[in-house]
């Protein structure tokens, strides 16, 4: 007993030092991170290719020229519109600036009995002028100078990465069948089966999710960009965009979207009740699709996370790795659920979580009874085919491991 206890000891500390040395690597292990869930997410596609009769690393190269010409095709046909709504934007925004002082303010002020106020833009600019006077001198200005160096080094060691990550991938890709069947090698052999059942549970979630949430942000998206077109809202592109991969996180893209969508609203029509009506209807039509179409036919319960569960794992990710920390939080949030669950049952199976349970059948009684520490629960059997449970003329006592179903 006292040696499989320091065993596990061992460990346990031989995991956690894993997991500490990998935190320290985090810069180095997040590229690596990424490039194998984007190995993963098309190692189906690759593998359908291949079977053609196709080599691995053509089949891999087709994938990614197509990946590549996509990318570039939605780059191409979105920058000049989303450049266009930025600049259209930037002119609106003295005309933006003239409503709230003319019409939004004296409203406000006239209708909550409040102190007129209005938005001097050339206080403001004092304002900020003045501060930056005050609080950055020579030396502030030289390490803020030093920062946005650093900053651009950061650029590019970002822009290394976006170009390491494909490399990667390649190579995952290539290698992929045969570094699986080495992981499944490293089982121990008793545990194979289960460990093999639990892995497939996290593909299933995984396929879930990767198949699943990135198309229902999308799809979404696409409703709200095009229903707020159609509406005629300039700006109407880039807020469905942001709306749409705002609602990885639960009523996230709806709060942002139509708040967004009001202002740019009222900046463009002014106080227009048919357009802000518009742009309800537009939200509620986005809502009532994704309630009713979306989630139930592309997610369903597969995912298995609360939106409590979503938003955390969404703000831990970006905390911890930023904006691919934000990409790749949910999936490892649903993994991590998956195997919380099976830690449960381990648990809940366990001697640490109840004592010996004992069955017992009275003579002449179809019923038996079960008691345990905690209560005593009654259980009544219908007999169908085979042996009774035991002769009625006698009664037993039958101990009954935790770890066994009943």
């Amino acid at each position: 007993m006292g040696d499989r206890t320091l065993r596990r000891i061992f460990i346990l500390a031989g995991i956690a030092l894993i997991l500490w040395v990998l935190y320290l690597l985090k810069p180095v292990v997040l590229p690596f991170i990424g490039a194998f869930l984007i190995a993963y997410l098309f190692s189906p596609l690759v593998n359908k290719i291949h079977k053609i009769g196709l080599p691995r690393w053509l089949a891999i190269s087709i994938v990614f020229i197509g990946i590549g010409l996509v990318l570039t095709w939605a780059l191409w046909y979105l920058v000049p519109l989303v450049w266009q709504q930025l600049m259209y934007a930037k002119s609106s925004i003295p005309a933006g600036i003239h409503w709230v002082n003319y019409t939004f303010l004296p409203w406000l002020s006239h209708t909550f009995n409040l102190i007129p106020m209005e938005i001097d833009t050339d206080q403001i600019s004092k304002a900020v002028m003045d501060y930056i006077q005050t609080n950055y001198s020579t030396d502030s200005i030289q390490s803020m100078l030093l920062k946005v160096a650093q900053s651009g080094l950061n650029f590019i060691q970002i822009g290394g990465t976006v170009v390491l990550i494909p490399i990667i991938s390649f190579y995952f890709l290539l290698d992929w069948e045969r570094m699986l069947e080495s992981l499944r090698k490293l089982i121990p052999r008793p545990y194979e089966k289960s460990t093999m059942h639990i892995v497939n549970e996290c593909h299933s979630v995984l396929g879930a999710f990767v198949k699943g949430q990135f198309l229902v942000m999308f799809l979404l998206g696409v409703v709200y960009a095009v229903g707020l077109q159609v509406i005629g809202l300039e700006v109407g592109l880039i807020i469905g965009m942001i709306a749409g991969l705002s609602s990885i996180i639960p009523y996230l893209g709806f709060a942002v979207g139509i708040i967004a969508a009001v202002i740019a609203t009222l900046f463009q029509f002014g106080l227009d009740w048919t357009h802000l009506a518009l742009v309800l209807v537009v939200f509620m039509i986005g809502q009532a699709v994704e309630g009713y179409i979306l989630q139930p036919f592309l997610l369903g319960d597969k995912i298995g996370l609360s939106p409590v569960a979503v938003v955390f794992a969404v703000l831990a990710g970006a905390q911890l790795a930023g904006f691919l920390g934000m990409l790749i939080a949910l999936p490892v949030a649903a993994i991590i659920v998956v195997l919380l669950r099976h830690v449960r049952q381990c648990y809940e199976k366990s001697q640490l979580y109840g004592s010996k349970t004992v069955i017992m059948q009275p003579a002449g009684s179809d019923s038996i009874t079960i008691e345990t520490e905690q209560a005593d629960i009654d259980i009544e059997l219908k007999q169908t085919v085979g042996k009774p449970l035991q002769d009625p003329e006698k009664s037993s006592k039958i101990d009954v491991s935790e770890n066994k179903d009943l």
